[in-house]
């Protein structure tokens, strides 16, 4: 299970002290000069007490920026888009870093439940950045690495709806757009992070794991254990998706005793769970799930739902002992997921439901289960490669030849089909 990370204050408290820092050195400097008279030590007082004031007054206007930013966030998504993209341009409350940021904070609530709403908001965080001063927040760098990062939340949000090649395109911009930037390596690290998640889904592994290992560098010199935690898991993700489940099994159990946030702590359990009850120690993955029961109800957003009722059920699958209740829980969480767009999720838990017939020998009942199933994934628009993927396991129940290999093979048409759709042109 993967959340995105809230960005906070940090990048502009560090482009600010940088900034009043390196004006204190050049009047240090200055001091130093062999010219010198004592009137002139004076007008170093004068300049460091204006410095003093200017970082003060900066500090409170930052915080009046952010007390307004949720009231000035509403207003603009009340109306339509034209007359928002207007605003933006011509209302100077409409453009400064820290409501661009506050945009992104939300971007990333928005995308468990919303795919479509948090792309949205990751441009309307990207535009508000290409209005702000850049003497307001720390210089051009300042707002270059956040345009940056505001690409790469819209090309995660796009990773999330199952748009690979547009979410390659959106780290690609991403990454031109940050070689103008390098002032905050909070944010450089954050994008390794989310891009990471892309090659993953594209399933270029060592690409994926490369990033990984600086963002952990980067997290580690800042000495931010939130974020380092957060790198962990999406490396355990990476293993997942190689199959590697004993590998992700270990990382995610390294991870678990770091995790701080109760959130952090849900997406550790969470995959945890599901590599368990995946290699063959699903009692083990049951005994976690009644541990972490009542954290996964404190989070009631819609693809987090989802999940727990797939995770209940591949224990249930796995343990054996009541398939009735695992068919109940896959079904639903398949439903589910389909009516609210996420795809490829669907696709992976309807195979999984699929599994539970196979496993009670109904081989009849497949057929209705997959052709229930195609009609579901056509109905909510769900990507080609579901369909193909539940014919073939429709075709080897009407031959009898049906069984967890075939179901693997399925699986993995689904997620191979991911790359290809992604780099297909359009």
């Amino acid at each position: 299970m993967e959340r995105p990370k809230q960005l906070g204050a940090g990048a502009l408290a560090r482009a600010l002290t940088r900034r009043i820092g390196g004006e204190l050195a050049a009047h240090e400097n200055s001091a130093r000069a062999p010219e010198l008279s004592p009137a002139d030590g004076e007008i170093d007082t004068a300049l460091l007490d204006r410095a003093v004031a200017q970082a003060l007054s900066r500090s409170t206007r930052i915080q009046e920026e952010r007390a307004a930013a949720p009231a000035c966030l509403a207003e603009l998504l009340a109306q339509s888009p034209l007359d928002r993209e207007t605003a933006v341009i011509v209302e100077p409350r409409y453009q400064t870093y820290t409501l661009a940021s506050y945009t992104l904070e939300r971007s990333w609530k928005a995308v468990f439940h919303d795919p479509g709403l948090a792309r949205e908001l990751a441009r309307l965080a990207r535009a508000i950045v290409l209005q702000a001063d850049p003497r307001s927040c720390g210089g051009s760098a300042a707002l270059a690495d956040l345009e940056a990062y505001a690409l790469a939340m819209e090309g995660n949000a796009q990773r999330v709806a199952g748009e690979l090649r547009e979410s390659s395109v959106s780290f690609v911009q991403a990454r031109q757009v940050q070689e103008k930037g390098g002032a905050d390596p909070d944010l450089a690290g954050r994008i390794d992070v989310l891009e990471a998640s892309l090659r993953r889904d594209l399933r270029q592994f060592e690409a994926a794991h490369s990033l990984l290992d600086r963002s952990a560098a980067t997290f580690r010199a800042l000495g931010d254990r939130k974020q380092a935690t957060y790198a962990i898991i999406n490396r355990a993700n990476v293993f997942v998706v190689q199959r590697d489940l004993q590998r992700a099994v270990s990382t995610l159990k390294k991870a678990l005793p770091l995790v701080q946030d109760p959130w952090l702590d849900l997406c550790v359990r969470h995959n945890l769970i599901s590599a368990l009850a995946e290699c063959g120690q699903a009692r083990e993955a049951s005994d976690l799930y009644d541990q972490s029961r009542s954290l996964y109800l404190q989070f009631s957003d819609p693809l987090t739902s989802c999940r727990r009722l797939w995770a209940e059920g591949l224990i249930a699958r796995e343990i054996g002992e009541d398939l009735d209740s695992a068919r109940e829980l896959l079904s639903e969480a398949t439903e589910r997921l389909a009516e609210q767009g996420y795809g490829f999720d669907a696709a992976l838990a309807g195979l999984d439901l699929v599994a539970v017939y196979a496993k009670q020998g109904k081989t009849d009942a497949v057929l209705g289960v997959a052709s229930d199933l195609i009609r579901l994934f056509q109905m909510h628009n769900v990507q080609p490669e579901a369909l193909a993927a539940l014919r073939i396991v429709q075709d080897a129940a009407e031959r009898r030849t049906l069984d967890l290999t075939v179901l693997a093979q399925a699986a993995e048409l689904v997620r191979a089909n991911q790359v290809i759709r992604s780099a297909s042109a359009d």
